[in-house]
């Protein structure tokens, strides 16, 4: 059989090893790209000097008491993921803490957020639902996130004048994490049931449809029956609350460190968290670096703080918050007794239909 000569071409193109590697990391290529692009934005109007002179002049003490603010982030965020798993599953908030931080180490060290993936398989190991199971929990976890990012906005309204952008952000990222909310609920009430019918539909798609999916969905859906609950509504907004109440205090001592309290107010800081909240859905190299810093730049720089301290402090806050989390992620794997190559084998072996067994 005669193959036209342009096909022959496109096809020894697909084979060539470079075009396979883009094909194959594009998203990771991707988002290198983007934080570069964010990175050079950012440093093309930097003044070195005055950068150099933010550092020089820190107080670097602030950090001894935002490092512990940090730390308590991570048991805000094991308090209210317990309660989204169920209040009496068999695993503690130690090791939740632990959990959570060794996801934050993934996710500043490899692309694609693989670390939601990493908390899901070693969560997975401890419950019965398994790995969808857990998977379920974090997908409510991003959807408040969002939502709270949403009130922080709403409550700064009356406190500083708010761009456009942030407001038309506010409105479209809240509708969407309501509307996804509404849309896990009602799948988390239909149960069995609902799914019961409506695979009578998809059990006709082909692999779609297949035994292993619908197991799958099944365990997912029972993943989100805390969120059913009406009493455990109290202490997933209380610790909502305290997560993020935690996240603006941290912003502000990291400000205190730069001594730039006297330009920043504290709702000003609670700002620049909404905006590096929703910088976070841009793709971006491991860590959201550049992504991160255009966002805190960007932010203050609308309430005339001068661009090489805004940089300064953003660069500042960034590092100083991606390395503790990678230690703490490290002491977590410590208490795990794991490594990191026995979790990134986990996961690449996990299957999705059967939970882990407990290692």
């Amino acid at each position: 059989m005669n193959v036209p000569a342009h096909v022959r071409a496109l096809v020894n193109l697909m084979n060539n090893p470079i075009v396979r590697f883009v094909r194959q990391r594009w998203r990771l290529l991707l988002g290198i790209l983007v934080s570069v692009l964010s990175l050079y934005l950012v440093v093309r109007g930097t003044d070195w000097v005055k950068l150099w002179a933010v550092f020089r002049t820190a107080n670097y003490w602030w950090l001894i008491p935002a490092a512990l603010v940090l730390l308590s982030t991570s048991i805000s965020r094991a308090f209210r993921w317990k309660l989204l798993i169920a209040p009496d599953a068999p695993i503690t908030i130690p090791r939740l803490v632990h959990i959570v931080n060794i996801g934050y180490l993934f996710n500043n060290t490899l692309p694609a957020k693989v670390g939601e993936l990493v908390r899901a398989y070693l969560v997975g190991r401890s419950v019965e639902g398994g790995f969808a199971q857990a998977l379920s929990t974090l997908l409510v976890e991003r959807l408040l996130d969002v939502l709270c990012v949403v009130v922080i906005l709403l409550i700064l309204l009356p406190f500083i004048a708010m761009p456009d952008w942030a407001m038309r952000g506010g409105l479209i990222f809240g509708t969407v994490a309501v509307a996804g909310m509404a849309v896990l609920v009602v799948l988390a009430k239909l149960g069995e049931p609902g799914i019961d019918k409506l695979w009578r539909v998809l059990g006709k798609v082909p692999v779609l449809g297949s035994a292993k999916v619908r197991a799958f969905v099944s365990r997912l859906v029972v993943g989100l029956q805390p969120i059913t609950q009406p009493r455990l509504a109290p202490g997933i907004l209380f610790w909502s609350a305290m997560l993020w109440l935690g996240y603006a205090l941290l912003n502000y001592l990291v400000l205190a460190a730069f001594r730039m309290t006297n330009q920043v107010s504290f709702a000003l800081t609670a700002f620049v968290l909404v905006a590096t909240g929703f910088s976070m859905i841009i793709p971006s190299s491991p860590g959201a670096m550049g992504v991160f810093e255009g966002a805190v730049v960007l932010a203050l720089g609308l309430y005339n703080v001068d661009q090489s301290q805004a940089f300064a402090y953003g660069f500042g806050l960034h590092m100083f918050t991606n390395l503790l989390l990678i230690v703490f992620g490290l002491v977590g794997l410590r208490a795990e007794s794991l490594s990191f190559g026995q979790v990134s084998s986990g996961i690449s072996q996990a299957q999705p239909d059967t939970p882990s067994e407990e290692a």
